[in-house]
């Protein structure tokens, strides 16, 4: 699987290199593709050449809500969501959105999990089209990652996060 990368450009046109990228599959030396950092219009620029299988762009719990209508828009076209900085969130972009550090941490003892992987688990809890790339320098944390898989946070508790 490849990705098309876009780099801020809101009002850019991905057509010229989506389609070489199509060339490239059609050619069989790529199965799928993918575009990230996009808006809707890019997305629906893309899926006029050829079919996306995941759009990933930057989106967590203090970042980027405004992607919230977009990442329902994937689910219903049957494309993965594949938020990159989940985790990081602020601590990676221009600042939160929001401020969830007190609910985080609250929620994050009372399941005995870190605040991370109630980052990662709110991500997840997005919908079962939404995948995330949490990404980890070490074992500890990659473990604590998979451990979030068996995360389910309530109804209520996802509220005290929106």
């Amino acid at each position: 699987m490849v990705n098309l990368r876009i780099m801020n450009r809101p009002g850019e046109s991905i057509a010229d290199r989506f389609g070489w990228l199509t060339e490239l599959r059609d050619a069989g030396l790529i199965r799928h593709l993918g575009i990230s950092n996009v808006s809707p219009a890019h997305l629906d620029e893309a899926q006029a050449i050829a079919p996306v299988v995941c759009v990933q762009n930057s989106y967590s719990i203090d970042t980027h809500r405004e992607d919230d209508k977009f990442l329902g828009l994937c689910g219903e076209r049957g494309i993965a969501f594949v938020p990159f900085f989940a985790i990081a969130g602020s601590q990676r972009e221009g600042g939160p959105a929001t401020d969830h550090t007190a609910a985080i941490e609250a929620l994050a003892a009372a399941h005995d999990a870190t605040p991370a992987q109630i980052r990662l688990a709110w991500t997840l809890h997005q919908g079962p089209h939404v995948l995330a790339i949490p990404g980890t320098g070490n074992l500890t944390h990659l473990a604590q990652n998979i451990a979030t898989a068996a995360l389910h946070l309530t109804p209520e508790e996802l509220a005290t996060l929106n």
